[in-house]
C-alpha cells in the first residue's frame, strides 16, 4: 500500500515538474516569438540605386525610405539611421525594395574616388587658395557654387564677374575624399596662422567637383582663360537665384 501511495506521490512530482518546464518553455517560445515579430525601422531602397552614389544623395533624392519590418526579416548591418551612412558611397547596386545595409557603402577613400562620381558625371579638380577656396574651410560633400571673372578683351570687351555653375558637389578637398580621412592625408600650400600651438593651420591646394562634361568645358575654359572662385552652399541650398553678372557699368547696382 505504501508503495503504491510513494508511487502516486512520484508520478505528481514528475507531472508538476514536467508542467512547470513545459509552461516555462511556452512562455519562453511566446516571448521569443514576439521579439522575432517586433517592427523594427530600417532603410530601404525605394528605387533602383547605382553605385558611387552619397549617402547624401540617396536622402536628398528620396531614393531611401524607411520601413517598418517583423525584426525577423532584419538583413545582418541594415542601418536604421542615415548617420551610420553618413559621408560614405555606395559600393555595390542596391536593389529597389532591398534593405540598406552597411555592406554596401564605403568611405570613397576605401573605394576609390571613381566610386564617389555620380553616373552621367566626371571628377575635376582645380587650382584652390586661402581665398578663392573658402579659407580651406571646404569638405567632401559640400556643395559650392562657382563664379568666374574675365578680364578686358582685346577687342574691347569689358571685365565681367558672373556665377558659373550655381551648384557643384565637393568630391574631394586635396587628397581628402571622405569624413574618415587625417588632416595629414591634406596635401597643403601655405599656413594661416595659429591653432594656439606652433602647428599651423593648411589650405588643400585642390578642390575636386563633380560635374557634367557640359559644366566642366565651361569650367576648364573660366579656369584657363579667367580667374574662378568657390563660393559655400548652405547644406538646405535648393533653388539658387539666378543672377545677370557684374561689369564695371553694373557692379554698384
Amino acid at each position: 500500500m505504501k508503495s503504491k501511495v510513494l508511487i502516486l506521490v512520484l508520478a505528481l512530482v514528475m507531472g508538476a515538474v514536467a508542467t512547470f518546464f513545459a509552461i516555462r518553455y511556452l512562455s519562453s517560445a511566446t516571448q521569443r516569438l514576439e521579439a522575432e515579430a517586433e517592427p523594427v525601422k530600417v532603410l530601404v531602397a525605394a528605387e533602383e540605386i547605382p553605385r558611387g552614389m552619397s549617402a547624401e544623395e540617396l536622402v536628398e533624392k528620396g531614393l531611401i525610405v524607411t520601413q517598418e519590418i517583423p525584426r525577423m526579416y532584419v538583413s545582418s548591418g541594415a542601418v536604421s539611421q542615415i548617420s551610420s551612412i553618413e559621408g560614405q558611397v555606395v559600393s555595390s547596386p542596391i536593389s529597389k525594395g532591398e534593405q540598406v545595409t552597411l555592406t554596401r557603402f564605403q568611405y570613397a577613400a576605401q573605394a576609390g574616388l571613381s566610386y564617389g562620381v555620380p553616373e552621367g558625371f566626371v571628377a575635376v579638380a582645380i587650382p584652390s587658395d586661402a581665398v578663392k577656396g573658402v579659407a580651406g574651410l571646404l569638405k567632401p560633400n559640400d556643395t559650392v557654387m562657382v563664379a568666374a571673372t574675365f578680364k578686358p578683351g582685346p577687342n574691347g570687351e569689358e571685365a565681367f564677374t558672373k556665377v558659373l555653375l550655381p551648384k557643384a558637389r565637393v568630391l574631394a578637398v586635396g587628397a581628402s575624399v571622405g569624413a574618415e580621412a587625417e588632416d595629414d592625408e591634406i596635401k597643403t600650400t601655405s599656413g594661416l596662422g595659429s591653432r594656439g600651438s606652433n602647428d599651423q593651420e593648411q589650405i588643400a591646394s585642390t578642390v575636386t567637383l563633380a560635374l557634367t562634361p557640359a559644366d566642366l568645358e565651361k569650367l576648364v575654359y573660366a579656369e584657363e582663360q579667367g580667374s574662378v572662385w568657390l563660393a559655400l552652399l548652405p547644406a538646405t541650398a535648393t533653388d539658387i537665384p539666378v543672377t545677370a553678372g557684374r561689369s564695371l557699368d553694373t557692379v554698384y547696382q
